[in-house]
């Protein structure tokens, strides 16, 4: 029995539930507690495009944010064929148009060496307490990460709690640095600083 899958349809189950307006103020809310992680030091950020079929968490309000701070801002590119990802800029210019598949990716795309990332938002359905995440299913966060430079910050956005434990890890899965929900930032492998 795979615990992840019937976590998954659990969880996504949950998730389109939500109300345009229940997506609106969890975003809102997510972001304020994101923006209070010492973080803002860095030089380039990754962080993905909310996929709106999948009502997910709409980063787009932490990417204006880091916009406005002066941050390179980059976004995975992904690759169906063989299940990679890419990392290219984003900025006010960037022209998007949705794939097949319902995600946003620039039309022209410059791309950025991925060690170049010092702080990745990683798409996920839920987290457990120890920071290990469950996805779509596809390993490409699992194949992208090991490329990215080791210090790389690993950060979930979650609609949700953090669930006790995922029973079926996996050697190639990685736990997150840190987890946000609406209510609370779960500290795993990162140390905040304080101000």
């Amino acid at each position: 029995m795979n615990i992840k899958n019937i976590l998954r349809r659990k969880y996504l189950q949950y998730r389109n539930c939500l109300s345009k307006k229940d997506i609106s103020r969890i975003s809102i809310n997510i972001f304020y507690k994101v923006k209070k992680i010492s973080l803002w030091n860095k030089k380039y950020y990754n962080i993905y495009l909310p996929i709106k079929k999948l009502k997910e968490i709409n980063t787009f309000i932490i990417i204006n944010f880091l916009m406005n701070k002066g941050k390179n801002v980059l976004i995975p590119v992904t690759n169906f064929n063989d299940f990679s990802m890419g990392n290219c800029c984003f900025n006010t210019k960037t022209i998007l148009k949705e794939n097949k598949y319902g995600i946003l990716e620039p039309i022209n795309k410059k791309n950025i060496p991925i060690y170049l990332i010092d702080v990745i938002f990683i798409p996920l359905i839920v987290f457990d307490l120890k920071g290990y995440r469950v996805g779509y299913g596809k390993g490409f966060y699992d194949r992208f990460i090991p490329l990215c430079n080791k210090n790389i910050i690993k950060i979930g956005l979650s609609y949700f709690p953090p669930i006790e434990k995922i029973e079926d890890i996996h050697k190639n899965d990685f736990s997150l640095d840190i987890g946000v929900t609406e209510s609370n930032i779960f500290f795993f492998n990162y140390k905040q600083q304080k101000n």
